[in-house]
């Protein structure tokens, strides 16, 4: 979502619920109202499905149900309407997460499995891995190791090539320690010894890239793997080792959603190797934790467990009284899942309605929506014109292997210009611009449209690379050559335009995408070095990126 696009209240808004998240609920939540109310006003589905989506993951961070399921489902519809499948993607894997914390693993892999689907279709790799570890994680739960491990590598291969990732460590961690106790699962299930070899492979890994760099939280998730670890393998030294760890971590403040898992998996160890009193002082560590987190499944089970523990030390009495409160919870958790399921059915009737809604519509409207292809300011092609013509001319060049370049240009300090010339005025610069490149668009191998704001994206076909540089520059010195007073620039004291240029012979694992989006990188980068200036490089990376300026 381009904000740029919006009035400076409106970004200040979206800035404010961005910096907001997990911060400051009340501000998010106050900011949020406000972005729905201007976005149903001026009937746009981006705001509107922005404002539903931070709301519904500040609901999905307090664990309240019924309110996180009734944002996503104002979301969802706005933002596939719009094609803003990120967001739609991390909504699915958000109510995957919620389902499954909840015990409903089959609706849990519908919205994984929704995730992925969407992931695959729009190219999203950098989303497709989360969802791939959280499905390896659903495996886990429900005993599915193989399956598991086939998720878990998926998200381990994107992990590993993108070490300069925020929390690579962490992630990494994570699916080191997936993996092992899956595998660790696997060898005491199906009694395979030599699955050991692969879990000690994957402790030795832990130990050595992971563990020095780790906080507390994921120093408990390792010690609660160790432990069973240990256990399986009968060393006692260090089973009491990793025991007094966790007893020491359970001193702190412990963030139980992070760690529940492995907290439960390691008390079960401790109950099967009949370590009551280590049980015990684990138990009621946490249980006031869980308790806090509103999620009546995760409560239910640990009753299970400590039920376990009173049939094993003959406690008839708390025996019953546990088992009891097990009946009670599991009627709380009937109405729970009535109200995820009555979301969810209202959510697909809701989508179903609005397929209908926005066919009739389209029907309706196809010569407004559909056959206009020119922005009413300039007069030049629109981004719905762009992606079609973009699409063609990469085919043409794929198939023929002939070059295919597409430029990203955008007026110097801009934003100066509106807010000391006046709008107006900005209007007319954004005007003589377009007249330039309809002029250059009678060249039949460029294409010009407007992208956007102050951006404009040109293609140019079938052409080579230095021949594509040169009218870039003409493009420039044409535009200065009109001298329109621009004091409030830092480059010059006219309007002048900063260019980037992906140029390449496009391949069948390419997409047009690719080349915009490398252009617009480029774009990114030589604004940094100096404006006024052109940036013109390759699909294959910074390392042979050719600047002309």
């Amino acid at each position: 979502m381009n904000i740029s696009l919006y009035m400076q209240e409106v970004q200040n808004w979206i800035k404010e619920i961005q910096s907001d998240r997990g911060r400051d609920p009340k501000r998010l939540m106050e900011n949020c109202d406000k972005l729905e109310e201007y976005g149903r006003k001026i009937h746009d589905d981006a705001l509107i499905g922005f404002a539903c989506f931070s709301r519904g993951e500040t609901y999905y961070l307090m664990n309240d149900t019924r309110d996180f399921y009734a944002e996503m489902l104002a979301c969802l519809p706005a933002m596939e309407k719009i094609g803003e499948w990120g967001y739609v993607v991390m909504a699915n894997n958000m109510l995957g997460i919620m389902s499954m914390n909840r015990g409903n693993a089959p609706y849990a892999m519908d919205y994984y499995l929704k995730a992925l689907s969407y992931c695959e279709k729009y190219g999203l790799p950098q989303l497709e891995w989360i969802v791939h570890m959280n499905m390896g994680c659903l495996y886990q739960n429900i005993h599915e190791y193989q399956k598991a491990l086939d998720h878990l590598e998926s998200g381990y291969h994107y992990i590993i090539v993108n070490q300069m990732m925020p929390g690579y460590i962490q992630h990494l961690t994570a699916a080191y320690l997936n993996m092992a106790k899956a595998y660790l699962c696997m060898a005491k299930e199906q009694n395979a010894t030599e699955m050991l070899t692969t879990v000690a492979h994957y402790n030795d890994k832990i130990e050595k890239e992971c563990k020095p760099y780790l906080q507390n939280v994921e120093s408990l998730a390792v010690s609660c793997f160790q432990a069973r670890y240990y256990y399986e393998k009968g060393q006692e030294e260090a089973l009491s080792k990793e025991i007094m760890h966790i007893s020491d971590y359970l001193k702190q403040d412990v963030p139980i959603m992070d760690v529940y898992d492995d907290l439960y998996e390691y008390m079960c160890m401790l109950l099967e190797s009949k370590r009551y009193d280590d049980f015990k002082s684990c138990y009621f560590a946490i249980e006031e934790l869980t308790k806090q987190t509103n999620i009546r499944n995760l409560e239910k089970r640990l009753l299970t467990i400590l039920i376990c523990y009173y049939k094993s030390m003959e406690d008839e009495e708390h025996y019953q009284k546990a088992t009891v409160a097990y009946y009670e919870l599991s009627e709380e958790m009937e109405k729970e899942n009535s109200v995820m399921v009555a979301s969810m059915i209202q959510m697909r009737n809701s989508l179903n309605n609005l397929v209908q809604i926005n066919w009739e519509v389209e029907q309706e409207n196809i010569a407004l929506h559909q056959k206009s292809e020119t922005d009413s300011l300039t007069g030049l092609y629109n981004r719905y014109k762009l992606n079609e013509y973009g699409e063609d001319a990469f085919m043409r060049a794929c198939d023929k292997q002939t070059p295919l370049a597409i430029e990203i240009l955008d007026i110097d300090y801009f934003k100066e210009y509106n807010d000391n010339y006046g709008h107006q005025a900005g209007d007319e610069v954004l005007k003589m611009i377009s007249r330039i490149l309809l002029q250059m668009q009678k060249h039949g191998n460029v294409f010009c449209s407007r992208y956007g704001g102050d951006e404009f994206v040109l293609i140019y076909s079938d052409m080579p690379e230095e021949e594509t540089y040169q009218w870039s520059e003409q493009l420039k010195q044409m535009i200065m050559q009109q001298a329109i007073e621009h004091k409030h620039s830092k480059s010059a004291d006219i309007i002048t335009i900063s260019q980037g240029i992906c140029w390449g012979i496009p391949t069948k694992e390419n997409k047009v995408w690719d080349f915009l989006h490398a252009a617009d990188v480029l774009l990114y980068e030589v604004k940094k070095v100096s404006r006024n200036s052109i940036r013109l490089g390759y699909l294959n990376g910074a390392e042979e990126l050719k600047t002309h300026e």
